[in-house]
């Protein structure tokens, strides 16, 4: 019998000092899993979200393609000949006349003595004109 008590004893002992240890284990387990969980559905989230942007990356691509194919129609040469022709009453002119000018039409450059007289000009203005004048390309 005073065997037995001591077994007992020593199996509680046992069972108390190892106790601590195996509520740990099991918290730490059920954490563990908690925190899968929780990632699973964080991401079962996001794959939701993912889905859903490439569904509208995928309607908006088809529309770009809808809205591309009806300018195309739009600005076509025969749509636009039909439309000017039938709605607009244009004909084509008879007595078309072409005017060309030989001379060039761009202005001619300043002389190199207007460019001294400007400059003389610039220096009596004071040193604020630097500021306010516009660049020229020969400087």
């Amino acid at each position: 019998m005073v065997n037995e008590k001591r077994a007992v004893r020593k199996s509680v002992s046992i069972a108390r000092e190892v106790s601590p240890y195996l509520i740990f284990f099991a918290l730490v387990l059920f954490g563990s899993f908690m925190g899968l969980g929780v990632l699973r559905l964080y991401s079962f989230r996001l794959e939701c979200k993912l889905n859903s942007i490439n569904s509208q990356i995928e309607s908006f691509q088809a529309q770009q393609v809808e809205l591309k194919q009806r300018l195309s129609s739009l600005l076509s040469p025969g749509r636009i000949y039909g439309y000017s022709k039938k709605d607009l009453g244009m004909v084509y002119a008879s007595n078309v006349k072409v005017l060309r000018i030989d001379e060039p039409l761009l202005a001619e450059l300043p002389e190199t003595g207007n460019r001294k007289d400007m400059a003389a000009s610039r220096e009596n203005e004071g040193w604020f004109y630097f500021f306010l004048e516009k660049a020229l390309a020969g400087e």
